[in-house]
């Protein structure tokens, strides 16, 4: 359930983004935007299950610290 939600949601908040950005169709950016929740999601759980093997520490505080990254990333790529 949580891939279908990530898929959902990055497919809206491309699709937002590519037609405030663009003025054009929707579909490309709720595409690209469904493409980049999937790699995110499975790239976000290798990194985190990695990073917590290797720090010997809590998955809660990795987790927290990807989820800083992430907005911090959202942030700086919509306002360019």
């Amino acid at each position: 359930m949580p891939l279908i939600a990530r898929i959902l949601m990055g497919g809206l908040c491309g699709t937002c983004v590519y037609w405030v950005g663009s003025h054009q169709g929707w579909m490309l950016g709720a595409i690209l935007g469904a493409v980049g929740g999937v790699i995110g999601a499975f790239a976000g759980y290798e990194i985190r299950r990695r990073l917590v093997a290797a720090l010997h520490v809590k998955d809660i505080f990795v987790a927290l610290l990807e989820d800083l990254v992430a907005i911090g990333l959202a942030c700086f790529f919509v306002s360019r």
